[in-house]
């Protein structure tokens, strides 16, 4: 007599996969936001010397773009709700397109200013549009991969963007490096106009929470205060990379591999945050936020030589490379159903520490020598980790007092 056949469990259903060509589009424009961004920091002796001012007063560059982005993030998502994402996507491109060129060909400090004034405000609506775009493609359990996949423009712009374009302008001129990412830019706004499929504006919808009500999520605002205090940390460090490298010895026509160190370590980040954004996403903060202090106070330490701080560069990049997709998706787990809200939120609060983290950084370093911008940094950035790590110990303490009673 036979035995029943053992039941077998019903076999897994592969998710399907993810839009691959849109979301290689939407990555090569953070890939150009980001090298448009953070451009000036590898070039700061060579814009300071062709403008005629300090480099201190060249870090303001990077400074009050971000100052424009945070005051103009979530105004201008408010705004561009109301769009085609395809049509506001296209015009954010053209914007940073026109605002490169106008940098590479401006006759002075205070003209350079303005251009990057113009490419603030794009970069303020660029971040809601991509991130919404990549998560409404993909279904909701893949949407920490799909952010991750996207936010690879992130890591290849430190890995490669930056580097060449700080190549690129201590060899040629870096005004070639503006004029080669306002082209890039060009090529792109074309390509989404041609790839982006056609929807209507996602007010049409109802969103399903204004910013008002998401701005009033305790939820979002932890995520908001803990991305504005660690990226304060971050940016006074990582604005003045290059005096930091040269304090540890790193002579100045290595500064590019130095920076292509943490380009590749932020590579190895994204990778991580990939496989922990859905399943492990606090588990993954807690590391990212530890690992980053930890390499800023070995690149300000005394014992501090070319190879050691390459290394420690390496694991900075390796921590900031997962930051932005964990926290992208720590956001929009506090505000469910509004895709658009909480990259805007996320975007103005990261940039309230690009622009103080210059600020400080710069007069940190003309009052201190480049150690102190390291170790100001990790303080700061500790403080971050401490505001991550204080909820869920309440929330663990609470519950081993109900489990006594």
């Amino acid at each position: 007599m036979l035995s029943p056949a053992a039941p077998t469990a019903p076999p897994a259903v592969p998710l399907p996969r993810l839009p691959v060509g849109m979301l290689t589009l939407l990555g090569a424009t953070i890939f150009a936001a980001l090298t448009t961004e953070i451009l000036p920091v590898g070039l700061l002796s060579e814009m300071g010397a062709d403008l005629g001012v300090p480099e201190s007063r060249v870090g303001l560059l990077v400074s009050v773009y971000a100052v424009v982005v945070v005051v103009g993030s979530i105004p201008l998502t408010a705004l561009l709700v109301r769009w085609p994402r395809r049509t506001a996507l296209v015009a954010v491109l053209l914007t940073y397109a026109v605002s490169n060129l106008l940098v590479a060909s401006a006759a002075g400090f205070w003209a350079t200013l303005v251009a990057r004034v113009l490419g603030g405000l794009a970069h303020a609506g660029v971040f809601s549009i991509v991130v919404a775009l990549a998560v409404t493609a993909a279904r909701p359990e893949q949407a920490g991969r799909a952010i991750a996949y996207v936010n690879a423009g992130n890591a290849l712009a430190l890995s490669f963007g930056v580097p060449l374009g700080t190549f690129l302008g201590t060899a040629v001129g870096w005004r070639w490096a503006f004029t080669l990412a306002g082209a890039g830019l060009l090529v792109l706004a074309l390509g989404a106009a041609r790839m982006l499929p056609a929807a209507p504006a996602p007010s049409a919808a109802g969103p399903a929470l204004s910013i008002g009500a998401a701005l009033r999520r305790p939820a979002l605002l932890v995520v908001a205060v803990t991305i504005m205090v660690f990226t304060l940390g971050h940016y006074t460090a990582y604005t003045y990379i290059s005096p930091l490298l040269r304090n540890a010895g790193v002579p100045e026509a290595a500064l590019g591999a130095a920076l292509l160190a943490y380009g590749v370590g932020s590579l190895l980040g994204l990778s991580a945050a990939a496989a922990l954004a859905d399943r492990r996403l606090r588990p993954g903060l807690t590391g990212a936020f530890a690992l980053t202090v930890a390499a800023l106070v070995a690149l300000g330490g005394p014992a501090s030589s070319p190879w050691a701080a390459t290394a420690a560069v390496f694991a900075w990049g390796v921590a900031f490379g997962a930051l932005p997709t964990l926290l992208q998706t720590a956001a929009l787990h506090a505000t469910p159903g509004s895709p658009d809200l909480a990259p805007s939120v996320v975007n103005s609060s990261w940039n309230v520490g690009i622009a103080s983290g210059g600020l400080l950084g710069g007069r940190v370093l003309e009052a201190a020598a480049p150690p102190a911008v390291a170790y100001a940094g990790a303080g700061l950035a500790a403080v971050g980790l401490a505001l991550l790590v204080a909820p869920a110990a309440r929330r663990r303490t609470g519950q081993r007092v109900a489990a006594t009673r």
